[in-house]
């Protein structure tokens, strides 16, 4: 999931069950493994993806 930018909560919904993914996805973004523009709130529809590599 998000190699391409994708939704939030659609990527969550691909990943697994839509209400077990979320806290697994927010851990990622808190670690910098997904990656979404912070100018912005975060909501469901925030578009999420992969951290490029380094």
């Amino acid at each position: 999931m998000f190699a391409e930018p994708l939704p939030l909560m659609d990527g969550a919904a691909a990943a697994g069950e839509p209400l077990a993914v979320p806290p697994a996805l927010f851990h990622l973004l808190w670690s910098h493994e997904l990656t979404v523009d912070i100018s912005m709130p975060l909501h469901s529809g925030s578009l999420v993806c992969l951290r490029a590599s380094r």
